[in-house]
């Protein structure tokens, strides 16, 4: 009696299994008649990366020019947390004067180039090392999964970017919120930064800094 009882479940698995094949062969026939009508490579069709957060889900620690090399870059991490799955790299024109900042991809920017076909390069302490002593300059990508941010940065340029940049910070500190100057790369331009201790609606927070500068 047993031995029937057993046959008849491998019977009833080996069925189930069959019919599972099956429905995986149609199920693999439809996704590829769904990416040759909407024309989409596989790469465009992949599932999507885990959710960005940044490197840390909270602050190192304080630092000081003492600090090892280590603890530096952690703190640095934490405190401009943006997307590590991407990041920018600065380039200069040498002949004409013009720079700006593009995504790095491996193998370097070609013109010409699909999106889908680049290979960008993601962002790691290792990159974070050789940026701070100003061996590579990189650029971040703060905006994160569910439109989050960690920090704002408001660029100032043109020969009243000092007065606005103070005028923007002296805003931010009257509604109470901390915010650092910093003069930009060229010395005629302005950043302030103001940091958050979480993951904020990028949305809420570009309104309300503008209310508090009165834009």
């Amino acid at each position: 009696m047993d031995d029937d009882l057993q046959s008849a479940q491998v019977a009833e698995l080996a069925e189930e299994l069959a019919q599972l094949r099956a429905l995986t062969t149609r199920l693999r026939a439809e996704n590829a008649r769904l990416l040759r009508l909407l024309e989409l490579t596989p790469k465009q069709a992949a599932p999507p990366g885990p959710v960005q957060t940044g490197f840390f889900e909270a602050h190192p620690g304080p630092v000081d020019r003492r600090s090892a090399p280590e603890v530096k870059v952690d703190f640095f991490a934490a405190l401009f947390a943006a997307r590590t799955d991407i990041y920018a790299t600065r380039w200069e024109n040498a002949r004409t004067g013009q720079a700006g900042r593009l995504p790095a991809v491996r193998g370097g920017w070609r013109r010409g180039v699909r999106h889908e076909d680049r290979d960008y390069l993601p962002l790691s302490k290792d990159v974070l090392r050789t940026h701070l002593p100003g061996d590579v300059h990189v650029g971040l990508y703060p905006l994160l999964d569910g439109d989050l941010c960690w920090w704002l940065a408001a660029d100032f340029d043109g020969p009243m970017a000092m007065l606005d940049s103070l005028a923007y910070l002296k805003a931010a500190r009257a509604w109470s919120v901390p915010a650092a100057l910093e003069v930009s790369r060229s010395g005629v331009g302005a950043h302030v930064w103001v940091f958050f201790t979480a993951p904020t609606p990028a949305e809420t927070e570009f309104v309300k800094v503008g209310e508090t500068s009165g834009c």
